[in-house]
């Protein structure tokens, strides 16, 4: 089979490029526009609207039955995988959908939180219109056309945040005007997305054998397992401490990993989203290379961001959320602290997709999710912060068992061993220089904006020189993923797999 072209390799970096820039754009709107909704609400509505999209997002995941993953590695076949995989999406979608809809009674009783039953509807009837647009992204996906997958995110984000916080400052529609939000990102993404493919090349009906309903049965079933569960241990606490400690506890603690996930999930989950391509296209020899430079790419800019959010947590929630909210302080510095293992995991899991060890990644999902559970009813007891320490816990559980797999497979991390302890170390000094100023300054009592810009910025002045001292190679390493867009550094990482393949 022959090599991809430099032109694929270029699309994937560039991809990367406007992956992580356009999420981060994104995501930032729509952190300002939750930061604002929480000045109009309590934490307690938060978490109810939050819980439910997140039973709206459990079913989403169940009846996506590996679909959209078909689509990418069986499209080749034609029009029939494409058409059939489809069908089985739609339809299987729509019946969860009606079940989730007739079941929110019995659900709000069981949380013990009437209004969910107010809520579940409208987020269901979001996740239906984002499910209309969900074959074509994985089309685009297959085509490499991730500036539109992330242009679509990004928009919809936008719209979430001016809906959502247009509808709670000037109405009275409380935590309605979060679902309405929710129903706007989703038709926007839906709309980007189909329009990048058109509906013939998805929905253009063609003759299915019941083979190929089997096929995509059988292919699916590990997929929707892995998948749900990856999902469900990002999201399933929140309903959990709902149910353990209260819906004014679980909004505070929503709001705090909403706000720890910003580094993890949007630099770090973009780059291992835009990998996954690559590293299924790699060849087996250079698989374990392609992780190990992006676990590095990552750490560097990745570590910083977390432990920063995290020492600056106090000041920042000072700043710029109400006195209701204080409690999300102590949670967001344990929250974003924990978070920078979960890029590591994403990407060790694309690794062992790769490879075709579905079943492995299936188990370790389901044992982090036990252990996440587990925890956190152990740690409830003696409250919220404690909980939150439930993540840490599964986060490493799942990591080393990450770690575990792929090493059976020839993937060793022995190399990343000294740039992580460097880059530790310079984030260590960037966190204590931090508390040293907030302690000078008496935490900074009457002025935390003032605070909070201080920080920011005694904190991004210590990390590179603290680097520079620790290692010009790794100041290196940031400065070019830094500069430009970021192409240079991906373009090393990508080029320097040669037996990438086309499907």
């Amino acid at each position: 089979m022959r090599g991809i072209g430099l032109t694929d390799k270029q699309k994937i970096v560039s991809a990367a490029a406007w992956s992580i820039g356009a999420g981060l754009l994104g995501r930032g709107v729509g952190l300002v526009g939750t930061l604002l909704i929480a000045r109009h609400l309590s934490p307690g509505i938060v978490a109810e609207v939050t819980v439910a999209t997140i039973i709206a997002l459990t079913g989403n995941w169940i009846s996506a039955w590996g679909c959209g993953q078909y689509v990418i590695v069986r499209g080749g076949e034609g029009r029939e995988a494409i058409f059939a995989a489809s069908v089985f999406y739609l339809v299987f979608g729509l019946m969860v959908i009606a079940g989730l809809w007739w079941m929110a009674p019995t659900l709000a009783a069981w949380f013990d939180t009437p209004r969910l039953a107010e809520y579940l509807p409208g987020a269901l009837i979001g996740i239906g219109i984002r499910r209309l647009g969900a074959i074509p992204d994985k089309l685009l996906a297959r085509e490499l056309r991730f500036a539109r997958i992330a242009l679509a995110t990004a928009l919809g984000d936008v719209a979430y945040a001016l809906v959502a916080v247009t509808l709670v400052s000037t109405t009275q529609l409380g935590g309605q005007a979060m679902i309405f939000g929710f129903i706007a990102q989703s038709c926007v993404i839906a709309a980007i997305t189909i329009a990048g493919t058109g509906w013939r090349s998805w929905l253009t009906p063609v003759i299915v054998s019941a083979a190929r309903f089997r096929d995509i049965f059988r292919f699916g079933a590990p997929i929707t397992g892995e998948i749900t569960l990856s999902e469900g241990a990002r999201y399933w606490d929140k309903p959990l401490v709902l149910r353990l400690l209260g819906a004014e506890n679980a909004g505070a603690y929503g709001m705090a990993f909403n706000l720890a996930q910003l580094p993890a999930i949007y630099v770090g989950g973009h780059i291992g989203t835009v990998m996954m391509p690559a590293i299924v296209r790699a060849q087996p020899t250079d698989r374990a290379p392609l992780i190990v430079r992006a676990l590095g790419l990552t750490a560097v800019v990745l570590f910083p961001m977390a432990f920063g959010l995290s020492v600056c947590a106090p000041t920042l929630v000072a700043a710029l959320l109400p006195p209701e909210w204080s409690q999300v302080a102590p949670l967001l510095s344990v929250l974003a602290a924990v978070s920078v293992l979960a890029p590591a995991s994403f990407m060790l899991a694309s690794f062992l997709g790769a490879l075709g060890e579905n079943g492995t990644a299936l188990r370790i999902e389901l044992l982090t999710v036990l252990v996440l559970v587990g925890a956190l009813v152990l740690l409830s007891r003696w409250g919220v912060v404690a909980a939150s320490f439930a993540v840490g816990i599964a986060l490493v559980a799942q990591l080393a068992l990450s770690i575990a797999a792929c090493r059976r497979h020839g993937l060793s991390l022995h190399g990343l061993g000294t740039p992580l302890l460097r880059v530790t170390a310079a984030c260590m000094v960037m966190v204590a220089g931090v508390l040293l100023l907030r302690a000078m300054m008496s935490d900074w009592q009457g002025a935390p904006v003032l605070g909070l810009v201080c920080e920011i910025a005694l904190g991004a002045a210590l990390y590179p020189a603290a680097l520079a001292f620790l290692g010009n190679d790794l100041l290196k390493d940031v400065l070019r993923l830094l500069s430009g867009t970021g192409k240079a550094e991906l373009q090393r990482t990508l080029v320097a797999s040669p037996g990438v393949q086309n499907d």
